[in-house]
């Protein structure tokens, strides 16, 4: 188990959608094992224990881990009102699980759910006062409603007393967007640049640095922003986007 996780950990970092599959692939095989494992230990049991046991199987740490990327994956391809359906599945098995309610929260926002969003890393908040990826996405959720101010002190607030090195980087990156859509393209380009710096994967940060630029009237600026992250992976939705912004 400890190397599945290790290897979703850097699954998880490069975002690489072939990869993810890969991933997939191989816990439903180990899933399909340990129902077959399941079924054959359940002929064993006798009466009442077969539902215990059975229940039990339900909630090892594979199917968990299953239903948080298949979750994860949804997420990555758009299809956020399935990821939410199956990430509470997930947190009905595991309600401790910090980081299968970030993504429900995750799912959440970007469904435009900001409400039950708001809820979720509230919660996070009570079991883990600490967590700085649920304040910085409190955060975001301030900027999308346009409350700039707000999550300008939430960002701000991460990036210069946070620990938490992915916390950090996203908060630089939406500072970014809150800039970029106020029109301070200049302190936009600075936090994109931030973040890229501490994620050279956060494909979405060299897109919008881009834009960025392009608005500052330095349009060979913004091409090679956007030729490099076409370079690193030409067939993300960013560089996509980056491609259709330079037809």
């Amino acid at each position: 188990m400890t190397g599945l996780r290790e290897k979703f950990e850097r699954i998880k970092a490069k975002k690489d959608k072939k990869e993810i599959e890969e991933f997939l692939s191989e816990l439903r095989k180990a899933k399909e094992e340990i129902e077959r494992l399941e079924r054959e230990a359940t002929q064993l049991l006798g009466g009442g224990e077969v539902a215990r046991f059975a229940h039990l199987m339900r909630s090892t740490p594979v199917n968990i881990l299953t239903l948080k990327d298949r979750g994860w994956n949804l997420i990555v391809n758009e299809e956020y009102e399935e990821a939410i359906k199956v990430l509470r599945k997930a947190s009905k098995l595991a309600p401790q699980d910090v980081d299968i309610l970030i993504l429900l929260g995750w799912a959440y926002t970007n469904a435009k759910r900001y409400d039950e969003a708001m809820a979720v890393y509230q919660r996070i908040l009570k079991m883990d006062p600490n967590n700085e990826m649920a304040r910085v996405n409190l955060g975001y959720i301030s900027y999308q409603l346009g409350i700039f101010g707000e999550a300008i002190e939430r960002f701000s607030r991460i990036i210069n007393t946070g620990k938490d090195k992915k916390a950090k980087l996203y908060a630089c990156y939406y500072m970014g967007r809150v800039y970029l859509d106020r029109e301070m393209y200049r302190d936009a380009v600075e936090f994109f640049e931030r973040a890229i710096e501490m994620g050279p994967n956060l494909y979405e940060a060299y897109y919008f640095l881009g834009i960025a630029y392009r608005r500052m009237g330095k349009e060979e600026k913004a091409k090679e922003v956007w030729n490099e992250l076409i370079k690193r992976n030409p067939y993300n939705k960013w560089a996509e986007a980056a491609k259709e912004a330079m037809k």
